[in-house]
């Protein structure tokens, strides 16, 4: 198979990156395909710190970790990344992030400061998928939490500004519980009522529309179909305000609320049975994979935005006829694509007619490779 031109350019990828001084990455720059990107390189080369660097550009922090020290490469005081990014409108948009060590940390969007890490989000949605995915399944309802709340901020406009009211009278009502009496807590009721039954409803509308994409996904590994339960994180006959009211006494003895959409969960089932019963653990890999995939289906259907994904090794324990639907699946997307491994020349011929591109880490050394015809 040769590979050749694809007509349609890629809609939101990273077109360069460039990494100075990150982790074992002295300087490195990368243009990159708008489709799929092949990164291959022994264990402890540095090909996964160039996912992590692409991961930095769009949320503003690493996804090993809240520490900046580990980032920033030996006998070095800071790092900086940069990339030129193709929007779905086919702009081209400068993104830079410096973090310091030793002085305040600049994000800059377009050559103009920004103060937010919130603003890359938006700018560059981005979707990761590693041996962490399992947390979504496995971790406590805070990380199916931060799921649902990463789709709706990135398909409905305003959800974000409502998220951040949300926990804003969410820390005046918990700071009231822990110092003041009932009436000091009560006047925050009516604007987290408010605020917190919007989000539980745009969340459960959320959890319908994605449902059956995340389904057809599923069903193209294996022959399961399964079922979310969306726990809002109050009684389903009770509005949000009688809750509050109701729970007053057990929130002052606690110090915190203890009902709300930040206390929401949401179980995945097959035939009335949690999936970690059902399934074996490719299987429940697959599952994890068809959430985010099914996320940047829904992104591109409501807002015409594609999601980069950052896959950092080819599930192992999958055979060639699995991968070759991963690949498919992804490829029938026409998002981009960086995935990381050892070998992935194997993978070039399961990439179609899109342009694809591989590169190879050596010691901290990136180095673009010629791909041959098969």
């Amino acid at each position: 198979m040769f590979h050749v031109e694809h007509e349609k350019v890629g809609e939101m990828s990273i077109k360069t990156l460039s990494i100075y001084t990150f982790r074992n990455l002295t300087e490195a720059h990368l243009t990159l395909s708008p489709f799929f990107n092949l990164i291959a390189g022994e264990n402890g080369a540095g090909k996964s710190s160039i996912l992590e660097a692409v991961y930095f550009l769009s949320h503003g922090r690493s996804f090993r970790g809240h520490v900046l020290e580990p980032l920033v490469q030996f006998n070095q005081q800071k790092t900086i990344l940069q990339a030129l990014i193709t929007t779905a409108a086919q702009n081209e948009v400068s993104v830079g992030v410096m973090k310091s060590l030793i002085e305040d940390g600049q994000i800059k969007i377009g050559g103009e400061l920004c103060r937010s890490a919130v603003e890359l989000a938006a700018l560059l949605p981005v979707q990761l998928l590693n041996a962490d995915s399992f947390d979504l399944l496995n971790g406590g309802p805070a990380f199916r939490r931060q799921w649902m709340d990463w789709g709706l901020f990135h398909v409905e406009h305003a959800y974000g500004d409502l998220w951040r009211r949300y926990n804003h009278v969410l820390k005046q009502r918990n700071a009231a519980l822990k110092k003041e009496g009932g009436a000091a807590v009560r006047c925050w009721d009516e604007e987290l009522t408010q605020m917190g039954e919007k989000m539980a409803l745009q969340r459960a509308q959320y959890i319908e529309q994605i449902m059956p994409l995340s389904n057809d996904i599923f069903g193209r590994f294996c022959d399961f179909s399964f079922y979310f339960q969306y726990e809002r994180g109050w009684g389903a006959d009770l509005s949000l305000r009688d809750a509050l009211h109701g729970s007053l006494a057990r929130d002052q003895h606690l110090g915190y609320t203890s009902v709300g959409p930040h206390r929401a969960d949401l179980k995945l089932s097959i035939e009335n049975k949690a999936v970690q019963a059902i399934l074996s653990r490719g299987q429940q890999k697959w599952l994890i994979y068809s959430l985010k995939l099914a996320q940047g289906q829904l992104l591109k259907q409501q807002t015409d935005k594609n999601c980069v994904y950052l896959l950092d090794d080819v599930p192992a324990e999958w055979d060639a006829q699995r991968q070759k639907i991963l690949i498919g699946v992804l490829r029938d997307m026409l998002s981009q694509v960086l995935i990381t491994g050892i070998d992935l020349s194997y993978l070039y011929e399961l990439t179609g007619d899109l342009p694809t591109k591989m590169f190879h880490v050596e010691r901290g050394v990136v180095t673009q490779q010629q791909l041959q015809a098969v």
